[in-house]
């Protein structure tokens, strides 16, 4: 019988014999469409495939946790809870019998593929001939409404944004790319909250000042054929700009952004996109308790400084309001039990500190 039949009937669920516990598998992982990069090798075990918990976490764009041998991913409304050598898991808080629970191999936790990534609302599937799983959404991305022609007047003008890793958008070229026609200031986290005047001569000079609402549910209806980081970041200027502004959206549209900003904030694949989406929250001029609750799930489930560093900027721009919030103190014992080096600046912001 062909090996790579087999292998497909293990992963997709067939009954077949234990396999050697534990035993490295030469298969490749593909995650919506990327192939998953981790130095320690998938695992098979009793015919199911494991993969290193954060690596497959993180490709699958969840949060994660694992605090006292409690492993918690969650992804928009989905959730996943496990521990290591426990048979049963929960499912948005149903219990969930596993043919193989999460284990310790070599010193790193493994968690079954299958298992997580269905959890979470995706199909998994094997490719016999490429030896490869495949991962990919249950449901497929919706096409854009908005007009080809539209999308292509819209990546023109996103490209003529520089964005800055701290200092949101920095400047906007002219239309023929050759010169700067606005200039905020350098790339530094103190020039990232934008002005009435970098609102509105950005606005100007995109030729998007008239048509603010309009272009807001553009980019993000055709989000997928734009240049997302360019994308990301505009939303996120639009949802800076102030109610009392007479460029300011609807509410409705507001709305829409925000919750736009942070669903790509939790289940985005693209660290450098999910970095993105907790800059644009951290420069917002609209802090709600949701905001804040996403922005310190995204904070407690990652252990990449470099796609962190927006927190403390959000905790340094948006202090001033989650201190008149009525659960200031549980939102400080939340932030002081991320164990990340931006702890203590965070906590110096809710105090009133100044750096």
């Amino acid at each position: 019988m062909n090996k790579g039949w087999i292998l497909g009937l293990i992963l997709l669920g067939a009954s077949m014999a234990p396999v050697t516990a534990q035993q490295p598998v030469d298969v490749a992982v593909v995650i919506n469409g990327q192939t998953l990069d981790s130095e320690n090798p998938p695992r098979m075990v009793d015919g199911r495939i494991l993969i290193p918990l954060r690596a497959v976490f993180n490709a699958l764009g969840a949060t994660v946790k694992y605090e006292n041998k409690i492993i918690e991913g969650r992804r928009g409304d989905k959730s996943v809870i496990l521990s290591p050598g426990q048979p049963t898991a929960k499912i948005n808080g149903k219990d969930v019998e596993l043919d193989v629970p999460p284990m310790l191999i070599d010193k790193v936790t493994y968690v079954p593929l299958r298992f997580v990534a269905s959890a979470l609302g995706d199909d998994v599937k094997y490719d016999a001939a490429a030896k490869t799983i495949i991962v990919s959404p249950s449901e497929p991305i919706a096409e854009s409404t908005v007009p080809l022609d539209r999308v292509d007047v819209l990546k023109i003008a996103l490209k003529r944004l520089v964005v800055g890793n701290q200092g949101a958008i920095l400047k906007v070229w002219t239309p023929t790319m050759d010169e700067v026609a606005y200039y905020r200031g350098l790339d530094d986290r103190a020039t990232a909250p934008y002005s009435e005047i970098d609102q509105d001569s950005m606005l100007g000079t995109l030729g998007f000042k008239n048509t603010v609402e309009a272009t807001a549910i553009e980019v993000m209806d055709a989000y997928t054929k734009l240049p997302k980081r360019e994308a990301v970041a505009y939303l996120g200027f639009l949802h800076s700009i102030p109610d009392q502004s007479p460029l300011d959206p609807p509410d409705h549209v507001d709305e829409a952004m925000k919750k736009f900003l942070i669903s790509t904030l939790k289940e985005d694949k693209d660290v450098v996109i999910r970095r993105q989406a907790c800059l644009a929250l951290a420069v917002s001029d609209k802090i709600d308790q949701e905001i804040l609750d996403a922005v310190m799930e995204f904070y407690a489930g990652s252990e990449n400084l470099w796609e962190t560093f927006p927190v403390q900027m959000f905790f340094q721009f948006q202090a001033k309001s989650i201190r008149t919030m009525p659960n200031l103190a549980q939102v400080r014992e939340r932030v002081a039990a991320v164990n990340s080096l931006y702890t203590p600046a965070a906590l110096r912001f809710l105090d009133g500190e100044k750096e």
